[in-house]
C-alpha cells in the first residue's frame, strides 16, 4: 500500500514501510471555512454557507482527526528542529470533496532513502501517503503524499536574514498570526513556525511561514480559475523560506490543461510553485 504516481495519476499499490491504524475523518462545514479563510480563499465555493467544496488542501487538516496510533509514524521520535517540507502532492480520483463527505483514512511511509546535501552531510527523504476512501466504498477517493527532508545537524540548515517587504505583491504582509491561524485550521503544529526560541534553536532567525500556508493560497488562485472539480491533481514544491513581513507575489500561468502558480519573496527568490493537472489531462 504504497504511492508510486502511475501515467493514469492513481498512485499504485506496494508494501508500505510502516503503516498507522485507520482513522475516521469528516469534512466538516465549519472547518471547511476555516480552512479557506486561514488559506486567504476568494472562491466562492469554498465559501458558500450550505454545501461548500473543500479546499484542494484540505486534506492537510485530516491530522487533527488523528489519534497517536493513526500516524505511521507512530512509535518513531523525530527532532523537528531538523525536519523540512520538500514537497506535496494531492491526486482526486473521485472529484471535489464538499462539507458532509465522511471519510476513511490510513497513513503509511512509502519509502526512505538519503541524499547528499549540497552544503554536505547526508539528507534523509520519507515519503508519507495518507490515502482516503468514503467510508463504505471500496475505491479511494483521494491520496495525499507528503515528502520531509531530515537534516542531519539538529541546529538546522544555514538561514538567510528575512528580507524587508516592498510595497508591492497582491496580498498583505505575512503575520505571526497568519502562520498561527493556518497551524490552528490545518493541524501543523510545528513550533518553529511560532516559537522563537525554538526557531533559534534550530539555526533560524526566528519563526518562519508555514510552506503550506502560500500553497493553499496558490491553490486558492487555481480554483478559482480552473474550479475546485476540474482539478485531478496538485503537485507542491518549496524552494525557500519565507518570513514574517514578506509580501509574496502569486503569478498563475494556464498551458492547456494544466496550471502552474510561482509564488515569490519580495527579493524575487521562488518560495514555492504548484501543479496542477485538471480532468482529461
Amino acid at each position: 500500500m504504497s504511492s508510486q504516481s502511475s501515467a493514469s495519476g492513481r498512485l499504485t499499490d506496494q508494501d508500505p514501510v510502516a503503516a498507522g491504524a485507520p482513522f475516521r475523518f469528516v469534512v466538516e462545514e465549519g472547518k471547511v471555512h476555516e480552512f479557506a479563510r486561514a488559506t486567504r480563499s476568494r472562491c466562492a465555493e469554498h465559501l458558500r454557507p450550505e454545501d461548500p467544496l473543500a479546499p484542494l488542501t484540505f486534506l492537510t487538516a485530516s491530522q487533527l482527526w488523528m489519534a497517536p496510533e493513526h500516524s505511521a509514524w507512530h512509535g518513531v521520535e523525530r527532532d523537528f528542529r531538523s525536519v523540512l517540507h520538500g514537497e506535496q502532492e494531492y491526486v482526486f480520483h473521485a472529484g471535489p470533496l464538499r462539507a458532509g463527505d465522511v471519510l476513511t483514512a490510513r497513513q503509511f511511509i512509502e519509502r526512505t532513502y538519503d541524499k547528499q546535501g549540497r552544503r554536505g552531510g547526508t539528507m534523509r527523504f520519507t515519503d508519507v501517503v495518507t490515502r482516503f476512501w468514503r467510508t463504505g466504498e471500496a475505491e479511494p477517493v483521494a491520496d495525499m503524499r507528503t515528502v520531509t527532508i531530515t537534516v542531519e545537524s539538529t541546529a538546522g540548515p544555514a538561514a538567510a536574514a528575512p528580507v524587508a517587504a516592498p510595497a508591492a505583491g497582491d496580498e498583505p504582509p505575512l503575520t505571526l498570526t497568519d502562520f498561527v491561524r493556518y497551524q490552528g485550521a490545518s493541524g501543523d503544529f510545528n513550533p518553529i513556525h511560532h516559537d522563537p526560541g525554538f526557531a533559534r534553536a534550530a539555526g533560524y532567525p526566528g519563526p518562519f511561514a508555514v510552506g503550506m500556508l502560500a500553497a493553499g493560497v496558490a491553490a486558492n488562485r487555481i480554483a478559482e480559475l480552473a474550479g475546485t472539480a476540474a482539478v485531478r491533481r496538485l503537485r507542491i514544491r518549496f524552494q525557500s523560506t519565507a518570513w514574517p513581513g514578506d509580501v509574496l507575489s502569486y503569478a498563475i500561468s494556464e498551458d492547456g490543461p494544466t496550471l502552474s502558480a510561482t509564488v515569490k519573496r519580495p527579493d524575487g527568490s521562488v518560495h514555492l510553485t504548484v501543479v496542477a493537472e485538471r480532468e482529461g489531462s
